[in-house]
């Protein structure tokens, strides 16, 4: 069963290394929901499809054609996490903009991010972006 994703209740931004970046929603976004570029300076939320190419967290919500910022590697923000994560461990983007470890270290997608708590499944988290 996939989780739906939810907003975290906090600030996305937990502490500033770099600049946001501004880009155009395509489609539906949600704070803390990771997204990749789809067109020229667009980017939509993660999917199933489209874990490979992800440049960082959405600030806030935002729905199609509205401008949306997006922190990238550098910065501390919040996610939400699709399984239990333990401090230290490296993230990989999930269904639905979700972080995630995969403990076999199978994963096919690249690193998002280091887990800086220790969080139980669909929970808010730090994450320092890389």
């Amino acid at each position: 069963m996939a989780l739906t994703f939810t907003a975290p209740t906090d600030d996305i931004i937990f502490q500033e290394g770099t600049a946001a970046y501004n880009f155009i929603a395509s489609g539906t976004i949600l704070a803390g929901q990771l997204v990749f570029p789809n067109d020229t300076m667009k980017v939509a939320a993660v999917n199933a499809a489209d874990k490979d190419n992800i440049i960082g967290v959405a600030a806030y919500d935002v729905t199609d054609d509205e401008y949306v910022a997006v922190w990238g590697p550098g910065n501390i923000v919040r996610c939400k996490s699709s399984g239990a994560l333990t401090v230290g461990t490296a993230v990989h983007g999930s269904l639905n903009g979700h972080v995630y470890y995969d403990p076999a270290g199978v994963t096919a997608t690249a690193k998002v991010g280091i887990a800086l708590e220790t969080v139980a499944t669909n929970t808010q988290v730090k994450v320092l972006l890389v």
